[in-house]
């Protein structure tokens, strides 16, 4: 049986939230603490318009939230896979302070989806407001913040880039599966990132940060540890306390 897109995964951590989930509370109890700012939705009339782009809207702000001078804006790309999770995690964790503002954005490719099931884009999309605030809420401190969710549809790249000449981030954060490289692309330095990722990385006029999922990243940890041919420097090092990357004594 095939998994609904929105669907909580069951291998997903305990302690991460899917920003998809059926299961996320969007009750309005959920928000407490916060105001909701007028949205725009255009999904209806998309068709209508010269464009034909149809876009949804949600903007939602902690009570004591004031914009300030020192004000930053931090995006986030997201799409319907697990590799979004981290990276909006990591934004939250690593780069948001009080007063910050939070843009969560995802484009509705027409080439994977030429006809929008408006009422599942609209439930993701408050299922992710939820997931913010959430993890918001999870940081101890409550920090005083304002989120903003873009769903829209059209080219992925243009859109993207679109958005952060509206919104004039000071980065913009995506997450990536960790994609796999030959040996061959390995010698030659390629950078294991898709084709969307490396295009951003170019065109956009704000630093781009890659997020890799967690389960790569220790895998291909675990895997420089137990090549043989990088040990020979560690040897060297381990037990010279004044040369770099020594070893500690718990480490594997």
């Amino acid at each position: 049986m095939e998994r609904p897109p929105f669907e909580r995964r069951s291998s997903a951590k305990q302690n991460r939230l899917s920003l998809f989930s059926r299961a996320s509370n969007t009750h309005e109890h959920n928000f407490k603490g916060y105001e909701r700012i007028v949205g725009f939705d255009t999904m209806p009339d998309a068709e209508s318009t010269v464009s034909g782009t149809a876009s949804y809207t949600l903007q939602m702000k902690a009570k004591e939230y004031t914009r300030t001078k020192h004000t930053r804006t931090f995006m986030c790309a997201v799409d319907a896979t697990e590799a979004s999770e981290p990276a909006l995690e990591w934004i939250m964790e690593n780069l948001v302070d009080d007063g910050d503002e939070v843009v969560a954005v995802r484009v509705l490719d027409y080439e994977e989806e030429p006809i929008i099931d408006q009422k599942k884009a609209r439930e993701a999309a408050n299922n992710l407001l939820s997931a913010i605030v959430e993890l918001n809420r999870a940081s101890g401190d409550e920090r005083k913040i304002s989120i903003t969710v873009e769903f829209m549809s059209g080219d992925i790249k243009s859109t993207i880039l679109h958005m952060v000449r509206v919104y004039r981030p000071e980065s913009l954060t995506i997450g990536t599966r960790g994609k796999q490289v030959s040996t061959l692309e390995k010698m030659l330095g390629t950078t294991p990132i898709g084709n969307l990722s490396k295009q951003l990385i170019w065109q956009c006029p704000v630093p781009v940060i890659i997020v890799r999922p967690e389960d790569r990243i220790q895998k291909h940890l675990i895997k420089r540890l137990t090549d043989p041919r990088r040990h020979e420097y560690a040897d060297i090092v381990k037990d010279d306390p004044t040369l770099p990357m020594r070893r500690s004594s718990g480490s594997p």
